[in-house]
């Protein structure tokens, strides 16, 4: 009798648990998405990634082209010669990128005029690639081997003179081999992998393929 009533009472608060959960996610305001594909000109406006301190009224972001490379490889493209003595990463290393999803993008400022209080420009701290079990990052040290004209990092924002742009080169890495969390290339091929760039209010995401 006793295992009956406490069957009972798991079957009961099961099920209570699961109308909770749904009664949450049913609250839950998910903000509106905008796709966009490479080659489409996506203007960030009044959406940001985390504070409305991030005014990026005006500027843009193009993904022009977007390519797959083995670390080797990618040092090659970037004419990048790696010291032996002291390589950007030792093999084995937990962060050794094996793999590296190259992103070229271009990012224009349409402003006519910028008021530096008021304009905060452009950072790519929080453009992250996401598939639908996956997040890939910029890697600070690939950023410079393929940006190494540029005297800041990923973390540091930047601003573009009114009425100009400029091309930046993305390289987010992976590692197939990773004992904790390996990422296939094949499976990022077999998905779609989009680049995020803006949030709240409005998701503004650009499909990478």
């Amino acid at each position: 009798m006793k295992k009956i009533i406490f069957s009972t009472l798991s079957i009961v608060l099961l099920i209570c648990l699961g109308l909770r959960i749904w009664h949450v996610n049913q609250a839950v305001d998910l903000p509106p998405v905008n796709n966009y594909t490479i080659g489409e000109e996506v203007a960030i406006g009044d959406n940001v990634f985390l504070d409305n301190f991030e005014n990026m009224n005006g500027y843009s972001v193009t993904v022009n082209q977007a390519e797959i490379l083995p670390y080797e490889d990618f040092l090659k493209k970037y004419n990048y010669i790696d010291d032996e003595d002291a390589p950007l990463f030792e093999k084995g290393d937990p962060l050794y990128p094996e793999m590296v999803y190259d992103l070229n993008i271009t990012v224009k400022n349409t402003n006519k005029t910028e008021d530096p209080m008021e304009h905060s420009g452009i950072n790519f701290l929080h453009y992250n690639l996401y598939g639908t079990d996956l997040v890939l990052q910029i890697n600070d040290l690939l950023y410079f081997v393929a940006n190494p004209e540029l005297e800041y990092g990923v973390t540091d924002g930047f601003r573009l003179s009114p009425n100009s742009e400029m091309d930046f080169n993305l390289p987010y890495f992976y590692s197939p081999s990773d004992i904790v969390q390996p990422i296939q290339t094949k499976a990022i091929e077999r998905d779609q992998v989009y680049l995020v760039v803006s949030m709240h209010p409005v998701v503004n995401r650009i499909l990478i393929e």
